[in-house]
């Protein structure tokens, strides 16, 4: 039985979305690893002082500086401002393993205050905005059939966290098993925290007089290498996944 044409152009819209949002992944990261690498060839030690600068001033507020940098995070990410940008932020201010915990922490406390806004102060506003954008109706409405796993597929795609919670609170899903699906953020908030941590040191690297740790600096290259083929192939799995249960769905 054929579908109706508006199911066909509700399922493309929503292929569309997710192709364009690994395309805008990958087109990120490589923008961020050339500003890095650009950034210590032209600033030179100008950069290294800065972001010791910057480490000092967080390191020096104790405690508090991790609750500065969360509560930034969770505010920024709320109004849409790209999480990448704080996860890279993490990696540099404090380290690999902090910087993964802080970070992480900080996005699951964002998406439970962003579910919170979408779920019980602004369902009705956010709800009139996903139906205006059929890509976003289409997944909000599969979701509904399978909330947990659909829910951990859709954030293991590059699409703007914020947006997912806002759409999944409006949706009503339970908030056990939207918290739970939130640990699909784990691969890209780690490959975020890693390219701040990585960017640091080849930075460094490609300062003049800088002595060339040869070992260090490959195997953190590597490591980043390996890292964004694994989200790019994760990505495109879940993507697969989501698009079969929008379909799925639209054939109902």
């Amino acid at each position: 039985m054929k579908r109706p044409a508006s199911q066909l152009t509700t399922t493309g819209r929503a292929v569309r979305l997710l192709k364009r949002t690994d395309a805008g992944m990958l087109i990120a990261i490589v923008v961020a690893i050339v500003l890095l690498i650009v950034a210590g060839v032209v600033l030179g030690d100008q950069i290294k002082v800065h972001i010791g600068a910057l480490q000092t001033w967080i390191g020096g507020l104790g405690p508090w500086g991790v609750i500065v940098f969360a509560v930034l995070l969770i505010l920024g990410t709320s109004v849409l401002m790209p999480e990448s940008v704080f996860g890279v932020a993490a990696g540099v201010l404090f380290g690999l393993v902090w910087g993964m915990v802080i970070a992480v922490a900080a996005n699951l406390v964002a998406a439970a205050f962003q579910y919170a806004l979408s779920r019980w102060l602004f369902r009705q506003r956010v709800q009139r905005a996903v139906d205006r954008r059929p890509s976003f109706l289409s997944i909000q409405r599969a979701v509904m059939k399978d909330q947990l796993w659909l829910q951990f597929l859709v954030r293991l795609t590059p699409i703007n966290p914020a947006s997912i919670s806002y759409v999944l609170g409006a949706t009503g899903v339970r908030f056990s098993a939207f918290m739970l699906a939130c640990l699909g953020l784990l691969p890209h908030v780690g490959l975020e925290v890693y390219l701040g941590h990585a960017g640091e040191h080849l930075v460094e690297a490609t300062q003049a007089g800088s002595r060339f740790r040869q070992g260090q600096d490959l195997v953190l290259a590597g490591g980043l290498v390996v890292g964004v083929i694994a989200i790019v192939i994760i990505s495109r799995i879940a993507r697969k996944a989501v698009l079969r249960a929008v379909a799925g769905h639209d054939h109902l």
